[in-house]
């Protein structure tokens, strides 16, 4: 035997360790104990009984001793069963009149889409259980695992999901009365919890499988499956190496593992991986129904249609009427947003087994994300009925039931839906400042760097939705996400910049916030949603038209100093599946360096060709290729010195030949009779000053030595030296923003205020979550008489902070200024103001009086 021990595996039970060793035990028995729960001994599989036995624990379930007729039948007919050939399966279990023979003929049937017959096969075990007090823990695990297939084709015999909670109890029975030593039960349990939905519960059956059975490949396959699920690439890639090294010291290969990479590889958008992974394996096992049905879905996520009907036929011939291999490639293009084609294909998976309620589960939420309601609330009415279990489903359910309540309005290119109350106020607002933003996004390039030359075929659906818990349900069938707003496509969906407990973010810079994604709307429609996650995040990044913030920068250049940029496969996986906790903003952080990047070597057209080779099906590296005429690592060798020559623009990176104040230190201790002596004092940075004077180290420890010196933190004026050392910085280190907040409140605090303008400007410019600066800013551009740029701040300040009265009242002030100065076309601003006062308000009868009062103006 070759395996190797295992890595992380969890520790035998104490229990079961007692038990080998127990006295009363025959050799026989303790070998047969040992085989059967994994931890077979170098000499224990002498004969081919015992080797079959271990070698389908350990899913080597091509080796050749299951040729071998000394072998149990039943042993032999599962190990076909594994390989794809449920016809020998149904040969070798015979007549046996155990529920493992039963459940095997039941799964056989199955699997050959005789959906009748495999019923058929399951009421032998529902007679035995319901007749006969079964007191063998590992027959009452087959009887279920037999009862959950008759679940799948007839549905749910009891209201609620009954049938969950009766297969429950026969688990618990087994596990806590009959035998806690049966790793088989607690495997059918993590099934049944996994076909329920509950992976946290399935997972910690399935650990507690291996610490019974440390060999047990069932239990490894779904725990692998369930990492690939939840993004846990690296507990999946642990489980598929496991799952080879079990296989393989048996000589054979793992389908299980090559079904983990695969479904991996197609999660980190990677079919052409997939395919290497798969297509080796297949060979061996060609008939292996998953394995088939994931071929069928690589050659879809990799728009290769062609091919993947070809598979489809290939299941169909194997299975006919059988939905399992529909529904896999339906389940992926539901996931690569390819969302007509995943429709069509899920609505046929719902056909062959009507009671099976995953296709219709997948289908209600791929409606949902296409923005097809009312098609979505009858598939997941349908699915709930047959699976109460799915918290998506029923969330999904709720949210498009309380859509009817929704109202809607409506411009050129959006359609705007909200409850009404008071999200009216915005909504109404909301239409001419998404024309702007369709008219920036769809822009031809070469006018209009990052444009998108392109324009949806439909109109794009915002909503607004009442509360963050609406918002994410919306998003992802669940009731909290990290985000307030995100695009399905042709639908995204916003959480209102409201106060309060049931909402996350409270105001925020809405319109900053549609426009990157509203990009992502216009790059998955050009695109045909074949868009790699990074690229399609660095075009909405690109097209928000702010500013990159310090913190942003200084992530950037500290990743790039410890050489940790991302390359091109892992900034996708850092989206989804971060590893640090500055992974994600990481990612988003230099994919948008990225695609600046792309359009200052290659030019502003660049972006949308490579998106049009993406819509063709084409791969990243080659339209990489074929576009830049670089490689995936020669792109990223270029960027890298692109991107060291943008830090050093903004003083977050050194010339070369330029120390650091770490090696200045450093030289000036080797020099010194008393190196601790030397400190980064004031007199340090003097003397360095004096050859590099724009240093922008130096500089910035030279602010923090001079804010040493003042007396009051909260001292709001500064004196002259710290004025110009922080002048200084923010012109060597153009992106801090320490200097510009306190440059601005010294200004503020004195006679000249209007000095404090360029650095409020600065400050508001990245501001996306307060109304402070520009507010502040609308009342110093008053106070000059500059009244249209006071009327942008307050616009600006309304529209972050819609509902906030103090800002609706200046705001209307400064249009009603406008108007009265001879602009009328200002008493229309100054009117919805007041109009949404007296919502926020409307106990305030003032407001009431003035919005007559302004109506009659603009009318006169």
């Amino acid at each position: 035997m070759r395996e190797q021990s295992r890595g992380g595996a969890p520790e035998v039970s104490p229990a079961l360790r007692e038990l080998l060793a127990a006295d009363y035990l025959t050799d026989e028995e303790r070998l047969a104990l040992r085989v059967d729960h994994g931890l077979w001994e170098e000499g224990d599989l002498a004969t081919p009984a015992m080797r079959a036995k271990a070698a389908l624990i350990a899913g080597a379930v091509t080796d050749p001793v299951f040729d071998d007729q000394s072998v149990d039948p039943l042993d032999r007919a599962e190990a076909a069963l594994r390989r794809g050939e449920p016809e020998r399966t149904l040969e070798l279990s015979g007549n046996d009149a155990s529920l493992r023979a039963a459940w095997l003929r039941a799964q056989a049937s199955f699997d050959l889409g005789r959906f009748t017959d495999a019923d058929d096969a399951v009421q032998p075990v529902v007679d035995r259980m319901v007749g006969e007090k079964i007191e063998n823990a590992g027959e009452l695990a087959d009887g279920v695992r037999a009862l959950m297939i008759r679940a799948t084709i007839r549905g749910s015999a009891q209201a609620k999901g009954g049938d969950y909670q009766t297969l429950k109890t026969i688990l618990e029975r087994a596990r806590d009365e009959l035998d806690r030593m049966s790793w088989r039960v607690r495997l059918v349990e993590g099934e049944l919890l996994y076909d329920k939905h509950n992976s946290a519960d399935a997972a910690a059956a399935l650990a507690e499988v291996l610490t019974l059975n440390p060999r047990c490949a069932e239990a490894e396959a779904l725990l692998g499956r369930i990492a690939v699920d939840g993004f846990a690439f690296e507990q999946a890639e642990q489980a598929a190496i496991d799952l080879d090294r079990l296989a393989d010291s048996f000589g054979q290969p793992s389908a299980d593992a090559a079904l983990i990479r695969g479904r991996m590889r197609l999660r980190q958008r990677a079919p052409a991986g997939a395919a290497e992974i798969v297509g080796p394996v297949r060979e061996k096992l060609p008939h292996q129904r998953a394995l088939l049905a994931l071929d069928a879905a690589i050659a879809a996520s990799a728009f290769d249609d062609a091919r993947s009907r070809r598979l489809l036929a290939e299941f169909e011939e194997l299975a006919p009427g059988s939905p399992v291999g529909v529904f896999e490639v339906g389940r992926w293009q539901a996931e690569n947003r390819q969302y007509d084609d995943a429709i069509a294909t899920l609505r046929k998976a719902t056909i062959g087994l009507e009671h099976w309620s995953h296709p219709w589960i997948e289908l209600g939420l791929v409606l949902i994300q296409a923005g097809r309601d009312q098609e979505a609330e009858a598939a997941l009415e349908k699915a709930v009925s047959l699976d109460p279990f799915n918290a998506r489903a029923k969330n999904s359910l709720e949210l498009v039931r309380g859509l009817k309540d929704f109202t809607t309005v409506e411009s050129e290119h959006f359609v705007v839906r909200y409850l009404p109350g008071i999200d009216k106020i915005l909504a109404k607002e909301m239409l001419p400042v998404l024309e702007r933003i369709h008219a920036r996004v769809c822009a031809d390039p070469e006018k209009v760097p990052g444009g998108i030359g392109y324009e949806p075929a439909q109109k794009t659906l915002i909503e607004l939705m009442p509360s963050h818990r609406w918002f994410s349900v919306r998003i992802t069938g669940m009731t909290r996400v990290h985000t307030m707003a995100a695009a399905t496509g042709p639908v995204i969906a916003m959480e209102s910049p409201q106060e309060g407990p049931e909402f996350t973010v409270g105001p925020y810079d809405w319109p900053r916030v549609i426009q990157h994604e509203y990009t992502h709307t216009v790059t998955l429609a050009r695109t045909r949603n074949r868009i790699p996650h990074w690229f399609t995040e660095a075009a909405a990044v690109y097209n928000e038209d702010g500013p990159r913030d310090e913190q942003t920068w200084r992530l950037l250049a500290r990743v790039f100093h410890t050489d940790a940029l991302f390359d091109l496969d892992e900034i996708n996986t850092a989206f989804v599946r971060p590893k640090q906790p500055t992974d994600r903003a990481q990612a988003y952080a230099q994919g948008h360096w990225m695609y600046q990047f792309i359009i200052d070597r290659w030019g502003p057209s660049a972006p949308v060709k490579l998106m049009d080779r993406y819509a063709a099906g084409e791969a990243e590296a080659s339209a990489f290729e074929a576009e830049l005429g670089v490689s995936k690592d020669e792109f990223m060798s270029a960027f890298r010195g692109w991107a060291q020559a943008d830090l050093r623009r903004v003083g977050l990176a050194l010339p070369e030949d330029v120390p650091s104040v770490v090696e200045m230190l450093k030289a000036d201790r080797r020099e010194a009779a008393d190196p601790d002596s030397v400190t980064p004092d004031m007199a340090f940075v003097e003397r360095w000053r004096a050859q590099y004077p724009r240093h922008p180290e130096l500089i910035e420890l030279l602010e923090s030595l001079r804010l040493l010196e003042v007396n009051d933190e909260k001292e709001a004026r500064l004196e002259p030296d710290v004025v110009d050392t922080l002048e200084l910085l923010a012109d060597v280190v153009p992106v801090a923003e320490q200097p510009h907040r306190l440059l601005a409140r010294h200004y503020l605090a004195g006679e000249n205020r209007v000095k404090a303008i360029p650095h409020l400007e600065f400050l508001d410019a990245r501001e996306q979550n307060s109304a402070v600066y520009a507010t502040e800013l609308a009342r110093l551009y008053a106070d000059q008489g500059e009244w249209a740029k006071a009327q942008r701040k307050a616009e600006r300040a309304a529209e972050i902070s819609p509902f906030d009265a103090d800002v609706r009242e200046f705001a209307a002030r400064v249009d009603l200024k406008i108007a009265v100065d001879g602009d009328h076309s200002a008493f229309a601003d100054a009117e919805r103001h007041i109009e949404a006062l007296t919502v926020l308000e409307p106990g305030v009868e003032l407001h009431k009086r003035r919005l007559e009062r302004v109506k009659e103006m603009a009318g006169g």
